[in-house]
């Protein structure tokens, strides 16, 4: 039965092949074509350089591929790596190497370059004189690289690594070893330009299991009838095969970055010189079928487990014949056999194994026969690795902070240095021969090949003991497997249950990239998040990973916040939009990593869109490519802003409204980027309008404070500049255009802590001067004294001579000072008009700088617009106010008159605060799990006799309405009150609007019960730090009116926004309690009643608190609380 079976498959295998006709083209081609990563040469054209460049900070590489093409009398080509016409000292063994394909390069080069531009100075494999620059700082090398041998870069698919080796010369190395064990890892790069950054003289060696040429160096045969315009993609600057491209991505070599398999030097040995087709598809059969032979088991009458995932296209490509095949069989049969018991010898021996028998090799080999394509010498290096002892606890920080917390934060380990001084995971022979035994895909050098069976397979085909579920959840948690195939899980539970501790676990996972997977499947969470295909791509995922360096927790993430990324396809689309993000911004792979964890959703941005955005940043705004490389870098959504909408109209807004410089411009965008996604109607403008009120400046003016100090626009109006600019006036006893002077001539103060910075320099100040005011009278002469540093002004202070007043010593230097603010030529008459587009003027829509312009630009007369700003009427839409009028008196809703009288008023302050973790972090992917928290704090003053009475039965009610309570550390504080946030999809603004809400619910449940109190008048407010929840709340009319709305449908049908953007999921709760709290007529179809004894609104923190006396330490524990129940 089995000879039969073998016979059936020998007749399949040796089958016509036409169906795949990127390996078979037809016989009679008219004018094929060569398509390489660079460019493509028509038949008729004569041998020539194909030229491509590479700029990696300042460091100019070129690379030069010769080709020599001929056709033969059947029409086909044949393409050869040209060598060098240099004699080479002859070598003993056939595997020498010899330069292909960039390494004839370099040698054919010189000969067409022109004597005068030749470099006069001796190039040495790494340039240690002088250090080579990155973003203007430069890089040293931490070490110097030993002299004597030869410099060389190569791919380790173990650690999927860049490792760089020094080679004595005279050293021979063969297939089964080929770095030597002379040769000594000087450094590894989880990224190839890195490494070419620091080693730019080296050669880059290709992997030793691929042959020139590589797959993307390919024929193309156009059809006859078409020109193939409908398979050819411009990819990388030429013209290549849509077929050949998707092969591109699936053989990628990680980290890779631009580079292409073609820029790579090959081994000669390996080098494809036959350029028959069909004879390399006859080999790959003759190959397949010896493969079959030799690891099929005559007691089984089923195929091999893998056997139907190797495609003779894959075995062709990497140069296997019958021969190599058998040899290759014959290592690994010696590798899984030939291990010593226990450790001790692993780092003395030259010979490493494991301790298999034969039955269990066999067990191995039939279900992963790929282990006999790999390179025996790279399996080696992951026995060796798996076996060597663990380094000395504590000896290497990194590795321990791996050990301990994981990989998470990308501790970039140099995994191949330690192992190449004896350092590895530190498994004993058991337990990594039981491991292979049990999952053979451990061994996997691919990502093709590292997926592991389903745990069914494991269950009946292995007949393993089964892991406890506990144990698997365990592993999930500990090891941090978010996004990781189940099976992985599985496989590490089984190991932990072998003795491996969860510390060498973790330091596998980091080390060895290919021993966790992704998850195809998307689960619930994935699916309520958008719109995710039902089975992820796996070429995409994989293609991904390799890419960017990335493991299956960040995929996970990634499609967590972009969804629409599973509907990518990795060479129509991934590529060439990675492609061009990394060539248009020169930025490098680790660069383009930290923008993708951030922002995946570029990924989906087209050409067009991102041309058209480059063009406005370099053309309108007066930018670099390298200023918008750096604020792309900063705020990577800048290159999804619209042009029309956003980006443009914050243009104008710098240029008109504030005066600002075209100039000044491009360094606002570059120095705080996130400034161009601020709302200029509910951010921007209001920010503006504040501070042009509180100190008395024109809009130009504030143009030259913010064009100094572009960050100012950054900070919170309620939480940091409008408390700043009040505490300077207060405690400096400033008016109004004083102040706004000293922010004119230091515009960083507003950047400066109150508590932390500001307060002790004043208080520094009046203990070295004769009194408070004589201190004020330092700083109002030299107000940068309030941005120096406490130590500088310490210090400053500490070396004044004795002789000397203190006053006099810290006058302000006329070295080097700037030029104070000059005015614009633009004359400025009469006060600014603003113009909102509601009478509440909570959305400002335009800041004119004077009376003059507004009437100009509206074309209507001054004195309309003065009637218009004095009577709060519209014109055309347009609500006008002047600085310098009195406060709006808006019109009171007639409604209120209305609330019934009450004997007895109870004033209750409740102070509410959210918090997540973790937090935002930019070295980390957007979409990790998070947790929320909440703090709520309540106050009342002595109208309540028993306060303790009343905390408990506020805490009573709150009982019935929050979830999960946290316990407080050593805090008896029964006012304070802490929760776990309930909802999914925790966020900063989620948790704290939730807080406000969860407020309110507390403060129905305790009202319930003082149902019989008629004539008792609870006046509550709400007090929140959130400038998001206190823009939604702060409009008590507003929320009445959205409050007679039933259902959240209704009331976001009113809103004009998306739900997202104001989480209806927690708004409408909240408006509906707001509204039955202050007595509003409920609709029709409620079940509620309303309450007649309570007043409720909201208000932010800062607008209570006092500043001076420790009152924003109070809201800082406030939420300090509440990010420990999200940490609980």
């Amino acid at each position: 039965m089995m000879a039969f079976w073998v016979a059936a498959l020998v007749v399949l295998l040796s089958g016509p092949t036409t169906s795949n006709a990127h390996w078979t083209p037809p016989q009679a081609t008219p004018h094929p074509q060569i398509f390489m990563p660079t460019t493509f040469v028509p038949i008729h054209a004569s041998p020539k350089y194909v030229v491509r460049r590479y700029a990696r900070q300042n460091i100019a590489k070129t690379s030069l591929f010769a080709l020599d093409v001929k056709g033969n009398e059947k029409g086909e080509l044949s393409l050869k790596a040209i060598t060098s016409p240099k004699k080479r000292v002859k070598k003993s063994t056939k595997s020498s190497r010899s330069k292909k394909g960039k390494g004839s390069i370099k040698q054919n080069a010189k000969k067409a370059i022109p004597k005068n531009q030749k470099q006069s100075k001796k190039k040495t494999n790494l340039k240690t004189t002088s250090p080579t620059k990155s973003n203007d700082k430069e890089v040293l090398l931490s070490e110097e690289v030993p002299s004597g041998g030869i410099i060389y870069i190569q791919f380790s698919r173990v650690f999927q690594r860049h490792v760089v080796y020094q080679r004595h010369s005279g050293i021979d190395h063969d297939d089964a070893n080929p770095h030597g064990t002379t040769d000594k890892v000087i450094q590894s790069f989880e990224f190839l330009d890195d490494a070419i950054q620091l080693f730019p003289e080296t050669r880059v060696l290709a992997p030793q299991d691929l042959p020139f040429p590589p797959p993307s160096c390919s024929l193309v045969y156009p059809d006859e009838n078409n020109d193939g315009g409908d398979r050819l993609l411009v990819r990388r600057g030429r013209l290549i095969d849509s077929d050949i491209e998707e092969e591109e991505c699936e053989t990628t070599i990680a980290g890779m970055g631009l580079w292409t398999l073609c820029e790579l030097e090959y081994d000669a040995a390996l080098n494809n010189t036959n350029s028959d087709k069909d004879y390399h598809y006859q080999q790959a059969h003759e190959a397949l079928r010896t493969l079959l032979q030799l690891v099929s088991s005559q007691s089984s009458f089923t195929a091999p487990r893998h056997f139907f995932r190797l495609d003779p296209r894959r075995i062709a490509m990497r140069g296997h014949t019958s021969e190599s095949i058998a040899l290759n069989h014959e290592r690994i049969v010696n590798l899984l056999s030939c291990g010593m018991d226990g450790n001790d010898e692993i780092s003395k021996s030259k010979t490493v194994g494991l301790a298999m028998d034969s039955s269990d090799v066999a067990f191995v080999l039939q279900n992963f026969p790929q282990l006999c394509l790999y390179n025996c010498g790279e399996l080696e290096s992951l026995v060796r690795f798996l076996l060597q002892p663990l380094p000395l606890a504590g000896s290497i920080p990194s590795v321990a902070i791996v050990a301990d917390r994981g990989d998470d934060g990308r501790a970039n380990v140099d995994w191949p240095s330690l192992s190449g001084n004896g350092y590895g995971a530190g498994l004993t022979v058991d337990q990594a021969t039981s491991a292979i035994r049990m999952m053979p895909e451990l061994l996997a050098l691919y990502y093709e090949d590292s997926r592991k069976p389903s745990m069914v397979y494991m269950y009946n085909q292995m007949m393993l003991a089964p892991v406890p579920p506990k144990l698997i959840d365990e592993a999930t948690i500990q090891l941090n497997l978010e996004g990781a195939d189940p099976s992985d899980a599985y496989t590490f539970a089984y190991l932990f249950s072998l003795g491996v501790s969860w510390s060498q676990l973790r330091i596998l996972i980091s080390s060895l990239p290919l021993w966790t997977t992704s998850n195809l499947e998307p689960g619930w969470e994935l699916l309520q998040k958008g719109p995710v295909r039902s089975m992820l791509k796996r070429p995409s995922l994989d293609y991904l990973r390799q890419r960017l360096q990335i493991g299956p927790s960040d995929i996970y993430r990634l499609l967590k916040t972009h969804t629409r990324m599973s509907t990518y396809d990795a060479s129509n689309k991934m590529l060439p939009t990675l492609d061009m993000l990394q060539s248009k911004l020169v930025l490098s792979s680790a660069e383009l990593r930290k923008i993708m964890l951030r922002m995946p959703s570029i990924m989906g941005m087209g050409k067009s869109g991102f041309d058209d955005r480059l063009d406005f940043f370099t053309n309108e705004a007066g930018m670099s490519v390298d200023d918008v490389k750096e604020a792309v870098m900063k705020q990577p959504s800048l290159l999804q802003y619209g042009v029309s909408s956003t980006l443009r109209p914050k243009l104008h807004f710098f240029l008109e409204e504030l005066g600002i410089s075209e100039t000044s411009v491009g360094r606002i965008v570059k120095s705080a980027p996130a400034v161009m996604g601020l709302s200029l109607t509910d951010n921007l403008r209001p920010k503006v309008v504040s501070m042009m009120k509180i100190c008395s400046l024109d809009p130009h003016e504030l143009g030259h404070i913010i064009s100094t100090s572009p960050q100012t626009l950054l900070l919170s109006q309620k939480s940091k500049i409008e408390p700043t600019l009040k505490f300077l006036s207060s405690v400096l006893m400033l008016s109004e255009p004083v102040l706004g002077q000293m922010v004119l001539k230091t515009p960083r103060v507003l950047r400066q802590g109150l508590e932390t910075s500001l307060a002790k320099k004043i208080e520094m100040l009046t203990n070295n001067s004769d009194s408070k005011e004589a201190a004020i009278a330092i700083v109002c002469e030299n107000p940068a004294l309030l941005v120096a540093s406490n130590a500088v002004l310490e210090d400053r202070i500490e070396r004044c001579p004795e002789d000397v007043d203190i006053a006099t010593w810290l006058l302000p230097s006329k070295k080097g000072r700037r030029k104070s603010f000059q005015q614009s030529k633009t004359e400025l008459s009469g006060d600014p008009i603003i113009v909102a587009s509601d009478a509440s003027f909570g959305s400002l829509t335009k800041i004119f700088p004077s009376i003059t312009c507004a009437a100009h630009e509206l074309d209507i007369s001054e004195s309309a617009i003065r009637e218009a700003c004095r009577n709060v009427v519209s014109i055309d839409g347009n609500y006008l106010y002047s600085l310098t009028d009195s406060p709006l008196a808006l019109p009171k809703d007639p409604q209120k008159a209305k609330m019934p009288h009450h004997t007895k008023t109870i004033p209750i302050s409740i102070f509410c605060s959210g918090g997540i973790y973790p937090s935002d972090n930019a070295d980390v992917a957007r979409g990790q799990s998070r947790t929320g928290g909440l703090a709520i704090q309540v106050f009342t003053d002595g109208s309540i006799l028993d306060k303790s009475q009343f905390l408990q039965e506020f805490s009573a009610a709150a009982n019935s309405c929050l979830g999960i309570h946290v316990p407080r550390n050593n805090d008896q504080d029964e006012s304070i009150l802490i929760a776990v946030f309930p909802l999914m999809s925790p966020s900063r603004n989620r948790c704290e609007l939730f807080s406000c809400s969860a407020s309110l619910r507390i403060c129905e449940a305790f009202l319930k019960t003082k149902s019989n109190e008629k004539e008792t008048l609870y006046d509550i407010k709400v007090y929140t730090e959130s400038n998001y929840a206190w823009k939604l709340a702060k409009s008590k009319d507003h929320l009445l009116e959205l409050g007679c709305y039933l259902t959240s449908q209704e009331m976001l049908s009113h809103l004009d926004v998306a739900s997202y953007l104001v989480n209806i999921d927690i708004l409408h709760p909240l408006v509906r309690s707001f509204s039955r709290l202050n007595g509003h007529t409920e609709p029709l179809g409620s079940a509620h009643q309303t309450f007649g004894n309570a007043n409720v609104e909201f208000l932010h923190s800062m607008d209570e608190i006092t500043l001076i006396n420790g009152g924003l330490s109070y809201v800082r524990r406030l939420t300090g609380q509440a990010k420990y129940a999200a940490m609980w």
